[in-house]
């Protein structure tokens, strides 16, 4: 019985840590820069030329990572989670 009570205490431990540590990587992503130091300087310079300004302007275009690879991988991953959904679905229904 007390090893018992010391695994779930220890899997509670490392459960926590895991959790709690987890949550000092979300700071990339949340302080990441959308302004350059190039984009603020040209902001500042469209802003003295009166120029009319819009965010578009300044902001960097993101990259696109799809490519058939990451398709295929989504499409298989849905494909997967319709057939799970239908079987517990009809198993459910078998059930009653």
């Amino acid at each position: 019985m007390n090893n018992i009570i010391k695994v779930i205490l220890v899997v509670i431990i490392i459960l926590f840590l895991s959790l709690y540590f987890s949550n000092y990587n979300n700071d990339y992503y949340q302080s990441k820069t959308y302004l350059t130091e190039e984009a603020i300087k040209k902001y500042e310079k469209d802003l003295k030329e009166g120029k009319n300004i819009t965010i578009k302007n300044y902001i960097p275009k993101e990259k696109d990572y799809n490519n058939k690879v990451s398709e295929l991988g989504i499409k298989t991953s849905n494909f997967i989670d319709k057939m799970i959904n239908k079987s517990l679905k009809y198993l459910a229904k078998y059930l009653e």
